[in-house]
């Protein structure tokens, strides 16, 4: 058996099983990154036509993820020629714990120059290693210890956090994270990585969405993060998307209060 902390998920055969290291602070729950990942991973395998690029996914996070054995199954909703709708499932027996959809655009080429946009920070060679979440809260190990995180401004800054971030275990045992798969991983990070801001939460996400406009090369996600929080206890975290060539993408999320005890 692979060594819990070595990979997010293992397979029993017919489905996932979530690793210790798929985990979130928050209980014996599966973190939504490795959700994302897993739907992401069964979206790209559905998609038969490798012309056909995921421009957008949406994920929602319905319900809290056991760490137990999960499903997942795909139905394609449209098939066009340069428009293609697929929708997967997470589900724990007859329920559907997480859904998303995702919209794949046809590629073409275009002449002209490519982007010559650079990330707007630095990084992340050269920057110490840090953590997602401080340990001195002594919250339960998880995915968020897991993740290889390099702060350029963290959450304390007043206007926008900056971060670089990788994930460093394989979804699953002897299978590399396809550039698509290790995005929608580290996407759920935002609302963790955002300013703490004047009204703190503590914040938790209810869905992820980004769009993408091409594959992250290389190993290193970076983030420039912001969150727009109200009274109501209901807010938006909002993160541009990089690599270390150029941008890739956005990505949002709708965030809630989350009363600890």
């Amino acid at each position: 058996m692979p060594d819990a902390r070595r990979t997010l998920f293992e397979t029993d055969g017919t489905g996932f099983i979530p690793t210790e290291a798929a985990g979130n602070p928050w209980g014996e729950l599966t973190g939504g990154g490795p959700v994302a990942g897993l739907l992401a991973r069964a979206i790209e395998r559905a998609a038969a036509d490798p012309e056909m690029f995921v421009a957008r996914m949406t994920f929602d996070l319905m319900r809290p993820v056991p760490r137990e054995h999960v499903a997942v199954s795909t139905r394609t909703l449209r098939s066009g020629k340069r428009l293609q709708v697929i929708e997967a499932e997470l589900t724990r027996g007859e329920e559907t714990l997480t859904r998303a959809t995702a919209q794949l655009l046809r590629r073409s080429e275009l002449d002209g120059p490519n982007s010559t946009s650079v990330p707007p920070f630095t990084g992340p060679d050269g920057i110490a290693d840090g953590s997602l979440i401080p340990p001195e809260l002594g919250l339960r190990w998880g995915v968020h210890d897991v993740v290889d995180v390099r702060w350029i401004d963290d959450q304390s800054s007043p206007d926008a956090s900056r971060v670089w971030m990788r994930m460093p275990v394989p979804l699953l045992p002897n299978e590399p994270m396809t550039p698509l798969v290790h995005t929608a991983t580290l996407v759920d990070c935002i609302s963790a990585a955002s300013p703490i801001g004047e009204l703190f939460g503590p914040w938790i996400n209810t869905d992820i969405t980004c769009y993408l406009h091409r594959e992250l090369a290389g190993e290193w996600l970076g983030m420039e993060i912001r969150r727009d929080v109200e009274t109501s206890g209901i807010g938006v975290a909002r993160a541009r998307l990089f690599d270390t060539y150029s941008p890739i993408g956005t990505a949002q999320e709708a965030v809630l209060v989350n009363e600890l005890g």
